[in-house]
């Protein structure tokens, strides 16, 4: 059985959490809008991604297999 210690706590870190997520959704919807440039290491990963589609060396994983794997 959960205390109401724990439930508080969860409560804490579930609030928390929900404020992060909404931290990068609003960095990532400014990165896709584009009213921010990019940093020089997203650009770089942009192009190694384009290289690797144009030579067919690009290899994408499934979201819920990436974790597998690591």
């Amino acid at each position: 059985m959960t205390t109401e210690v724990e439930l508080k706590e969860i409560k804490s870190l579930l609030v928390d959490l929900a404020k992060r997520v909404e931290g990068l959704n609003c960095l990532v919807e400014e990165r896709l809008i584009g009213s921010v440039e990019p940093l020089s290491d997203e650009v770089e990963a942009a192009k190694e991604y384009e290289e690797a589609k144009k030579n067919n060396t690009l290899e994408l994983v499934p979201w819920k297999n990436a974790f597998k794997e690591a």
